[in-house]
């Protein structure tokens, strides 16, 4: 009786350490809900004296920022862990497949592009998405080329794809000056100014892609022992890297079109989810969401309260806290060798 009951409690302990970045994140929601330029009791929204300007900011302007910033940094933190347990590259993040610089490419060309057509989506955020799957679709078709297929000729398409999406985003900058500011908020990751409409054009395609990721853990953790010896287990390596390619690059379209270009996001928050719960993915994909929502989170509250009334690109916030981060993976790879 007293063993069964040791791992009854066991597996409590367990499962309240491993829910309790939950609880943290929905504290952290609340506490964001009410700082700003303008600081708000959110629970004043249930109150019946609530002005109408107070209830707009909440409602309409900062809970849908706040679910947008969850919803990315969620994305960026599972695509992070799963491309870093797929590549076995602890320095892979979601920009590695060049879904970043298509998405670029596409919403520069949206400004080239004027079309009233796509009302209910933002124009840019449409164009963006489009870049994003012609990318994916790009490093896909790419790879095929490769007589050799493995993670590795994936990687190098990746890189090729990228670096020619920038290429064309860079010429269309150059003949329209105009631009440049725009592109630069595009490339430094912004959640200002959307809202409700931006949440329900991604939220089904951004918690599709999600359960994804998620699904895809068991394949990782075969994986993990070599791409030979995981098809000597009986892994077809095919499946999972076309199932890799398609779940994360939906992730990162939906992140990227969401909130801009935002850098070490889907780097950082896997290392701290495998720090603390160990490299197995079915428990490290879902924290690895978890962390990377809390740090998205505090990255745009950060960005909107530092120097309000004005408002820093939040990434530039994800920046300043992952470079030293990044070194310092680094450093442990450097002692490991």
């Amino acid at each position: 009786m007293k063993s069964g009951n040791g791992k009854s409690e066991r597996k409590s302990l367990s499962l309240l350490w491993k829910t309790l970045p939950c609880f943290f994140l929905l504290l952290l929601c609340v506490i964001a809900l009410g700082l700003g330029t303008k600081s708000i009791s959110p629970f004043s929204i249930f109150s019946e004296t609530i002005s109408k300007t107070d209830f707009v900011i909440l409602v309409k302007i900062r809970l849908p920022r706040i679910l947008l910033s969850v919803i990315c940094g969620s994305l960026l933190g599972g695509t992070g862990a799963v491309f870093q347990g797929f590549f076995r590259n602890p320095l892979a993040d979601p920009g590695i497949m060049g879904v970043c610089s298509g998405a670029t490419f596409g919403a520069v060309l949206s400004g080239l592009i004027p079309l009233s057509a796509f009302s209910f989506f933002s124009h840019t955020s449409f164009f963006a998405f489009a870049g994003a799957l012609l990318s994916a679709l790009c490093v896909f078709l790419f790879s095929k080329f490769f007589r050799e297929s493995s993670s590795v000729t994936l990687l190098l398409s990746g890189t090729a794809v990228g670096t020619f999406f920038s290429a064309l985003a860079s010429i269309i900058l150059l003949t329209h000056e105009s631009d440049l500011h725009s592109f630069y908020v595009w490339t430094t990751g912004s959640f200002n100014a959307k809202g409700w409409k931006e949440f329900c054009t991604f939220i089904i395609p951004s918690l599709l892609s999600l359960v994804l990721l998620e699904l895809s853990s068991r394949h990782l953790d075969v994986l993990v022992c070599g791409e030979k010896s995981a098809q000597t287990l009986g892994l077809n390596y095919g499946f999972v890297k076309n199932y890799v390619l398609i779940s994360g690059s939906l992730a990162t379209s939906c992140a990227v079109c969401s909130g801009g270009i935002i850098s070490f996001v889907g780097l950082i928050a896997p290392h701290v989810a495998r720090k603390i719960y160990g490299p197995l993915h079915k428990t490290l994909i879902f924290e690895s969401m978890i962390y990377g929502a809390i740090l998205m989170l505090v990255a745009d509250t950060l960005s909107r309260t530092v120097v309000s009334p004005s408002e820093l690109p939040v990434g530039i916030i994800t920046s300043l806290v992952g470079v030293p981060c990044f070194v310092a993976v680094l450093f442990k790879m450097g002692r490991e060798r």
